[in-house]
């Protein structure tokens, strides 16, 4: 039932903002201004049509870095802070916080600067896959890897690996896939979102205020949009919480309880459909669920994206646990080693990392390991050189805490392959932390 600080919000991540001047100086100062600039207007106009109700996107998804930028700096600036937009501020915010820690280690990677302005210019709407090249790079040389140097693409004899890494006698090829926010785990999130999203729907055509929480047993991609409407429709034609167990999932839903929700509201405005919002109306907030809001609220005078008041509202949670989605998932993760190996020279060791951003629960950690390793035991690297693959599983954090805006969960798993002797270039490593402690608190 906290209310938040109103004194001591003049903190600056420093971290944030070198990650930020960093990157920027890949640019012409005149060029990285008027794009930002730019995101910045786009940003102003989208803000006031959602305080009107009228979701459309905040910033062009062709010069999706801009906006990574400029929410970055939003977050690490009090005096621009306002403007941090927690939806999807909270995964850009730790990702530069890291590169800002890194950027030391990185400034002695071979040929960054080159890797950094691709970013900036080639990869400006699909920023995500050379930042995650950066953060492996980072841990390569903050773990004592005398070279590190990118490698760029050669016209005429096709693709290369990304990394090249030696320390003395050893030396290997490096590939990074990033993925996440693509292949079935993917699919799997917008499947469910479409079904929460008409379970929205039918509460705001109702008027009805309610919370639905939901285990998919089966896959959610299988399932019709309307799937939740009966059991809605159920609660509705009873005078309590409506439970329900069968194949596909099981389930209740209940009648939203406003009490510590307005209780807060009536101090403090909150960020609609927030974890904290959430935290207020469940009595508490688990980082691993999956969630969306909806509903008819008044917007803060100044802040539009937060709410002063909150009339109507439905809340959907849930969290897969089907096998089958497991096996789909690992199957898309064979995929994309078979994929990366194919850009390994033959004649050196190799290495892929695979670097998960998970959004909330998404699947059943323990079985996902089991099927990777698994698959990667029977997995044939042919003349690749490929030894070894590793799993970066990181989930950037919701947080409710009083005094906490920023946080990642993290989880390294690692895949000998072909059933070969486990040789690791980097083992037990973490990408947003190190193992003597430097930068693996939550901030």
């Amino acid at each position: 039932m906290w209310i938040a600080p109103r004194d001591g919000q003049g903190w600056r991540d420093e971290y944030v903002l070198a990650a930020v001047n960093w990157l920027c100086q890949s640019l012409p100062s005149a060029e990285i201004d008027i794009r930002m600039a730019s995101t910045e207007s786009y940003f102003q106009t989208a803000k006031q049509r959602w305080a009107q109700g009228d979701r459309v996107p905040l910033f062009d998804k062709k010069d999706t870095i801009s906006w990574y930028l400029h929410q970055a700096v939003r977050y690490a600036d009090p005096n621009l802070r306002p403007d941090f937009f927690l939806p999807e501020g909270y995964r850009i915010a730790p990702l530069f916080r890291r590169l800002g820690q890194l950027l030391p280690n990185l400034l002695e990677v071979e040929a960054v600067e080159e890797r950094a302005a691709r970013i900036l210019k080639k990869d400006r709407g699909q920023p995500d896959d050379a930042l995650y090249e950066l953060l492996v790079a980072g841990a390569y040389k903050s773990r004592g890897w005398d070279k590190v140097e990118f490698l760029d693409e050669t016209p005429g004899l096709g693709k290369r690996n990304d990394l090249f890494v030696e320390r003395g006698p050893e030396h290997w090829a490096i590939e990074c896939k990033r993925t996440g926010r693509s292949g079935y785990a993917y699919e799997e999130r917008v499947a469910a979102e479409k079904i929460a999203q008409n379970a929205h729907s039918l509460s705001k055509r109702l008027g009805k205020s309610f919370v639905a929480l939901v285990q998919y047993k089966e896959e959610v991609i299988e399932l019709a949009e309307n799937y939740l409407e009966s059991k809605i429709e159920r609660f509705l034609e009873s005078s309590g919480p409506f439970e329900w167990d069968e194949a596909s999932s099981r389930g209740v839903v209940f009648d939203l309880t406003w009490h510590d929700l307005y209780v807060v509201l009536n101090h403090d405005d909150i960020y609609f459909g927030s974890s904290r919002m959430v935290e207020l109306i469940l009595g508490q907030y688990d980082p691993i669920m999956d969630f969306t809001m909806d509903g008819t609220w008044t917007p803060a005078e100044g802040r539009p994206l937060h709410a002063t008041w909150v009339d109507q509202a439905s809340l959907v949670v849930w969290r897969s646990t089907s096998e089958v989605a497991e096996q789909r998932k690992a199957r898309h993760f064979r995929s994309v080693v078979g994929r990366a190996s194919q850009q390994l020279p033959g004649n050196s060791p190799g290495a892929v990392h695979v670097g998960y951003e998970n959004a909330g629960g998404n699947g059943v950690e323990r079985l996902r390991h089991q099927l990777n390793r698994q698959t990667m035991l029977d997995f044939d690297p042919g003349k690749t050189g490929l030894r070894m693959v590793y799993g970066n599983y990181f989930m950037p954090e919701l947080v409710t805490s009083r005094n906490e805006s920023c946080a990642v969960s993290e989880t390294l798993a690692w895949y000998p392959v072909g059933g070969g002797r486990e040789v690791h270039p980097l083992p037990e490593h973490m990408l947003f932390s190190d193992e003597d402690g430097l930068p693996g608190e939550h901030f």
